[in-house]
């Protein structure tokens, strides 16, 4: 009888370290101050990069990491990100991008981020009105290389006008 409960406690035991030994879940990246700081200059960076044109659009390329792709307008590889970076007004004294509210969260598969952005055409000395030319949102991936933290996927998601939303059931007018 002792044999018998003895290999029964076994398989309960060995059963219940077969079922608690399933992988664990995926945890967040874990960054740094330094990490968090990196990651806001390249962000910031990148209005720079865009605005000034430097280096021939490399300034602005060089900010993604190899095999990067930019998804609005689709865009991969450091010559076409140059371009793309040439391919609208710019110039040492040129301030157009504008971007806000940076947001950095470490996921268990890499890091994200999102900010807004905000493009002003602004006004010139006796000449056309400065206007609003564009406002949305970037979604971003980041990855850490031998150069420091880079893009690793960038989309811009536009902001749309429409109806403003229904207040919530119960709230105040």
């Amino acid at each position: 009888m002792r044999a018998a409960c003895a290999g029964a406690l076994t398989l309960v035991i060995v059963c219940a370290q077969a079922a608690g030994a399933q992988p664990p879940a995926a945890q967040a990246s874990v960054l740094s101050v330094e990490d968090y700081l990196q990651i806001r200059q390249l962000v910031a960076s990148y209005a720079f990069g865009l605005d000034g044109g430097g280096n021939n659009g490399y300034d602005y390329a060089d900010l993604f990491a190899p095999g990067a792709e930019f998804v609005r307008p689709p865009t991969t590889g450091r010559d076409n990100l140059a371009k793309l970076a040439l391919g609208q007004p710019h110039g040492p004294i040129y301030t157009r991008h504008f971007i806000t509210n940076i947001v950095i969260e470490p996921t268990a598969r890499g890091v994200t981020g999102k900010q807004y952005l905000v493009v002003i055409d602004v006004p010139e000395p006796r000449g056309k009105p400065g206007s609003v030319f564009v406002a949305g949102h970037y979604e971003d991936e980041y990855v850490r290389t031998p150069q420091g933290w880079r893009f690793k996927r960038r989309e811009f998601i536009p902001s749309r006008s429409g109806a403003a939303p229904a207040a919530p059931a119960g709230a105040p007018r």
